[in-house]
């Protein structure tokens, strides 16, 4: 048997190794960036959640001025501002005022949730990605082992 002829089989395994390790290195690769947006997702969420909490405050911080000021012109106008017309101003602008805050307060909620969702989306859409890997990886090391026994 001449050289060649055990030779080339011999390289055509070590090609189907090779790729085998590739195959796998791709997939594991595949998952760190999947991992890397999932992280990017949650962060995004967070960053989101933290600036609807921020409007839920200035929000509550507009209802207090509003409150401050009409108790404050009620009291110069020699009006009760528990009671009457000035109460009822009250009441309107806490209901909004509180309204502001529970939407903001929902929104912020609605983006962590968000966040952590797209986060999981992207970590399976990894784990997928390296099982891919591993699986054709695998067949390649198989079809290895069939040259080789034919050798």
């Amino acid at each position: 048997m001449d050289a060649m002829a055990v030779i080339g089989p011999i390289v055509a395994v070590g090609g189907k190794v090779a790729q085998a390790g590739a195959q796998r290195n791709i997939g594991r690769a595949q998952q760190a960036g999947y991992e890397q947006q999932a992280a990017q997702a949650e962060l995004r969420g967070r960053s989101e959640a933290i600036a609807y909490k921020q409007k839920g405050s200035e929000a509550l911080q507009r209802l207090n001025e509003t409150l401050a000021a009409i108790i404050a012109r009620a009291g110069a106008g020699g009006v009760d501002p528990t009671s009457g017309s000035a109460a009822t101003v009250q009441q309107f602008a806490m209901g909004e005022g509180i309204d502001e805050f529970n939407i903001a307060a929902g929104n912020a909620a609605m983006a962590l949730s968000e966040g952590y969702t797209q986060g999981g989306i992207y970590e399976s859409a990894g784990a997928t990605a390296k099982k891919s890997a591993d699986v054709a990886a695998l067949g390649s090391l198989g079809e290895a082992a069939v040259m080789f026994g034919q050798l």
